[in-house]
C-alpha cells in the first residue's frame, strides 16, 4: 500500500489534542507499523486511548460519595485561580504570613490551640513524626497492633514510619490491645511516641478491645510522652446538626473535636473526606508542636497551594455559620430515601430503554467506614440491553460513571447534583 506521512496521518483523525501531541503519537505509530490500513488504525486507537485519560468532569453515578477514584468529596471550586493575598498582609501592604485566617477559623472550629496545612493526610503523618524525631528525641512509635494499616495506593504505615528513621513497636493482638500493653511499651521505649490511628477503611468487630484516646492521655502523662491521633477521616460537624436531619451513620466515629479534649496532642486528617473539602492534610493541636512542624525545613515542600486553601477557608467558613447543607457531601447525606426517589422515579419516566427501579444502598467510601450502608432507590439496567454500554458512557463528552452488580448496571443518584438528572437521561437514550 501506498505509504502515509506523518502529517497525512495527524489530518486523518480530527480530534481536540494538541497537534505537537499528535504528531508526536503518528511518528511512534508510522515507526512500528508499515500497512498503512494498520497504521490507521493503530493511530486512532492511540489518540483514543490519549483523549480518553485526560483529566476531564465526570458524574458520579457510583453511590459512592467519596470515591477516591473520582475525586473524594465533591466541592464546587469557587477561586478562579487570579491573584491573592495568599502571602501578603493587607493592613500593612507588605509580606505577611500564609493562612491567618484560616488557621484562627479552623483552631475556632476544633477547639485546638494550632493547625497547619499539607498536600494530603500522608503528607501529615510524615512530616509530624518526622519533625518530633528531631524536635522531641524520639526514636520510636508505638501502636496497636490492630491499626497498622494499609491504604489505597500502595500507603503501609510501617513504610511511612520507616522513611521518618522511626522504629515501629507493634503491640497487643490484632483484635485486642489494653493499656498495660501501652505501658509496658513505654517502660521499654521512654523515647517513644504513641500513635493511634483510626481503622477507617475496615472494621474489627467480635472479641475485641481498644483503648481510648482518654485512657491513653492518662498513659501518655504517666511516661511524659506525646499522643498523636492519625484520625484519617476528619468527622467534624455538629452532632446537633446530624440529629436534626437524622443522620445516625457515625455514632461510632470519634469526631476531631472530640479527640482534642480527650487529650491527644495532635490530630490529623484528609480534607477530602468527611470533611468534605478539596485534598489536603489538616494537622491541629498544641501551639508549640504545630510552631515545630511549621518550621521544619519539610514543611514547604508540602505547603497547599492557593487554590486548596481558598477551599478549606470556605468549607470552615460554612462549619462555622452552620450551613453544613451546602456542603455537597452533607447534602447528599440529607437526602432522605423518599427524595431521592422522586428524582429517581423523573428520571425513569423519561428513559426510553428497558430498565427498573429497585432498592439498594449506597456508600461513604474514601475509606471511611466501609460497613454503612446507605438505603437508596437506583436505576438499574441490565448488561444484556447493551454489552458496550460502559464504555459508551465513559466516552461521553461528559462521561458518566454507574457501578456493576449482579449483571446490572446501577445508577445511583445520591453521589451526582440534581442538575446532572437530564444529562443523565439524555445520554442513556441516545445510548
Amino acid at each position: 500500500m501506498d505509504n502515509i506521512s506523518v502529517n497525512e496521518l495527524v489530518d486523518s483523525y480530527e480530534n481536540h489534542l494538541p497537534r505537537e501531541i499528535c504528531l508526536n503519537v503518528a511518528k511512534d505509530v508510522i515507526s512500528k507499523f508499515t500497512d498503512k490500513t494498520n497504521i490507521l488504525r493503530e493511530y486512532k486507537i492511540a489518540i483514543d486511548n490519549l483523549m480518553i485519560s485526560e483529566q476531564v468532569r465526570v458524574i458520579n453515578c457510583t453511590g459512592t460519595l467519596l470515591h477516591t477514584n473520582l475525586g473524594r468529596a465533591q466541592t464546587k471550586v469557587l477561586f478562579d485561580g487570579g491573584a491573592t493575598n495568599i502571602e501578603f498582609d493587607l493592613s500593612k501592604q507588605k509580606r505577611g504570613e500564609r493562612n491567618g485566617y484560616l488557621t484562627y477559623s479552623m483552631n475556632l472550629l476544633l477547639g485546638s490551640e494550632g493547625a497547619c496545612f499539607v498536600n494530603n493526610n500522608a503528607s501529615s503523618l510524615f512530616i509530624t513524626l518526622h519533625t518530633i524525631k528531631k524536635a522531641r528525641d524520639i526514636d520510636s512509635v508505638i501502636i496497636s497492633r490492630g491499626e497498622v494499616v494499609e491504604i489505597g495506593g500502595s500507603y503501609r504505615l510501617p513504610e511511612i514510619i520507616a522513611e521518618t528513621g522511626l522504629k515501629l513497636i507493634e503491640i497487643g493482638t490484632t483484635n485486642k490491645t489494653h493499656k498495660k500493653d501501652y505501658s509496658s511499651a513505654l517502660r521499654q521505649n521512654p523515647k517513644s511516641v504513641i500513635l493511634k490511628v483510626n481503622r477507617s477503611n475496615f472494621s474489627i468487630s467480635g472479641f475485641v478491645e481498644e483503648v481510648s484516646v482518654k485512657e491513653l492521655r492518662t498513659i501518655a502523662d504517666n511516661y511524659e510522652a506525646l499522643l498523636i491521633h492519625d484520625i484519617g477521616s476528619g468527622l467534624v460537624v455538629d452532632k446537633k446538626y446530624l440529629e436534626k436531619n437524622n443522620i445516625d451513620y457515625f455514632k461510632n466515629e470519634l469526631h476531631v473535636q472530640d479527640s482534642l479534649k480527650d487529650g491527644s496532642d495532635l490530630v490529623m486528617f484528609s480534607g477530602d473526606k468527611l470533611f468534605g473539602s478539596i485534598q489536603a492534610g489538616i494537622i491541629a493541636g498544641r501551639n508549640q508542636l504545630i510552631n515545630n512542624i511549621k518550621e521544619s525545613p519539610l514543611f514547604r515542600t508540602y505547603r497547599c497551594s492557593p487554590v486548596v486553601t481558598y477551599e478549606l477557608q470556605k468549607t470552615t467558613n460554612l462549619y462555622l455559620s452552620k450551613k453544613e447543607s451546602v456542603i455537597p457531601l452533607w447534602h447528599s447525606l440529607e437526602v432522605t430515601y423518599d427524595g431521592l426517589l422522586k428524582r429517581i422515579n423523573n428520571i425513569s419516566s423519561k428513559l426510553t430503554l428497558d430498565h427498573s427501579v429497585d432498592d439498594d444502598y449506597s456508600l461513604i467510601g474514601g475509606g471511611s467506614m466501609p460497613e454503612v450502608k446507605i438505603p437508596s432507590p437506583v436505576i438499574s439496567i441490565a448488561t444484556s440491553e447493551d454489552a458496550n454500554i460502559l464504555s459508551k458512557l465513559a466516552s461521553l463528552e461528559v462521561p458518566i460513571i454507574p457501578r456493576t452488580k449482579d449483571s446490572k448496571i446501577i445508577f445511583d443518584i445520591r453521589s451526582s447534583f440534581e442538575v446532572n438528572d437530564e444529562i443523565i437521561i439524555n445520554a442513556l437514550n441516545s445510548l
